[in-house]
């Protein structure tokens, strides 16, 4: 698949207006063999900074087992269709393209289990804007370049007082 694919499609996504406000999510994990791994609650918030040309956004994930993660994003617009992406668990920065309704990004990050352990993986995600407040995505996780699983999440964008960054409850 490449970027290039999706140019002429609609509806047109740019991060900056999907992720700014409350949006809530949903997804689960299909290990390399085919088998479910898990499923979880995303709660999100983003704010978009014209003048730094920066989208700010934190997630806070639920997972089924009980344990969570947290990521707090400092997303630079670079260019019309180029994004950098900064968060503390990530190694170096993630880096992104959007065309059309789609956009790609990958990057290493360290990664929690229900442990409290964290390993690091490598990711390469999709993302398309369905809908104007609908967004899914399909990421491929990986380990020392093998895939060990897939990962699939639906964002919706909340309007009004709906939806709470802090909890993924509901």
């Amino acid at each position: 698949m490449d970027i290039s694919d999706f140019e002429d499609k609609s509806p047109t996504l740019k991060l900056e207006e999907f992720f700014s406000g409350r949006l809530k999510g949903w997804g689960y994990s299909v290990g390399r063999f085919g088998g479910f791994q898990n499923s979880f609650k995303i709660d999100a918030q983003g704010h978009w900074d014209l003048g730094t040309s920066t989208l700010s956004m934190s997630e806070y994930y639920r997972f089924d087992d009980g344990h969570s993660d947290r990521l707090n994003w400092s997303i630079l617009r670079k260019s019309d269709t180029e994004y950098e992406g900064f968060e503390t668990s990530v190694d170096g920065s993630a880096i992104g393209e959007q065309l059309g309704n789609a956009f790609h990004w990958q990057y290493s990050r360290e990664v929690p289990n229900k442990e409290g352990d964290t390993t690091t993986f490598g990711f390469n995600d999709w993302f398309w804007l369905i809908e104007p407040n609908v967004l899914c995505i399909s990421a491929s996780i990986t380990k020392l370049g093998i895939e060990v699983a897939r990962l699939s999440a639906f964002y919706q964008k909340l309007t009004g007082s709906d939806g709470d960054v802090d909890s993924a409850e509901s």
